[in-house]
């Protein structure tokens, strides 16, 4: 992306901190990293998605749902 590039599941990929610094805003082949494979789009599923939801617990449910109102967690926490 630092050279122009956008911001699509065939452009980026995802790498640990060292990896990342080491590589910059260069190209993998500049850097001299060579991707594990190459990055694509997912291919998601509904009924794939749909058949992990019986395993989830009801109490993970509010840290799952994407559609949590985002003010919940800007909320300052309690000292102890």
């Amino acid at each position: 992306r630092s050279q122009g590039g956008t911001s699509t599941w065939e452009n980026v990929v995802c790498s640990c901190h060292e990896c990342n610094r080491k590589k910059g805003g260069r190209t993998p082949a500049e850097a001299r990293m060579k991707l594990i494979a190459q990055p694509r789009k997912p291919a998601w599923t509904p009924p794939f998605s749909l058949s992990l939801q019986p395993f989830v617990r009801k109490e993970w449910a509010p840290f799952l749902d994407f559609m949590v109102d985002v003010s919940y967690w800007n909320t300052e926490l309690l000292e102890e």
